[in-house]
């Protein structure tokens, strides 16, 4: 059980730390109903505060996954890092991920704070840097 718990918070952390760039589609395809999501809210100072969510589902197969953004005044979007530096806590520890793609880091920093869904025990803190594309 302690492994399966470590690998979905590794999984998790990889799928945060991830970006694919996506066309851009729907905001209805927002993971909403994902087994594997990870729900939070970003603080991006000047460019505002949002809420997310990550579909961690596949992310040995996808390691950069986009995160699927709403403003605080409804607008949604996709939200794609460029560089990461998080922290999972949990009842079996702290796990901390600093990653970057070879790109330059995106205009928008955030503050994030999350947690994996059906495991609100666990904790998810730190900074992302990427850029949104804004779905309308």
């Amino acid at each position: 059980m302690r492994a399966t718990v470590k690998t979905t918070l590794i999984t998790a952390v990889a799928a945060a730390a991830a970006v694919i760039l996506l066309p851009a589609a729907s905001a209805s395809a927002a993971p909403t109903n994902a087994p594997n999501r990870l729900v939070g809210t970003a603080d991006c100072g000047s460019d505002g505060t949002f809420s997310f969510v990550v579909n961690s589902g596949n992310a040995q197969g996808t390691t950069w996954n986009p995160a699927f953004v709403t403003r605080s005044d409804g607008v949604r979007g996709l939200f794609h890092p460029a560089s990461v530096d998080l922290t999972f806590t949990s009842p079996f520890g702290t796990f901390t991920s600093v990653a970057s793609k070879r790109t330059a880091p995106g205009p928008v920093s955030c503050t994030i704070t999350g947690s994996p869904v059906g495991f609100p025990e666990a904790t998810l803190t730190g900074t992302v840097t990427g850029t949104t594309t804004w779905l309308g």
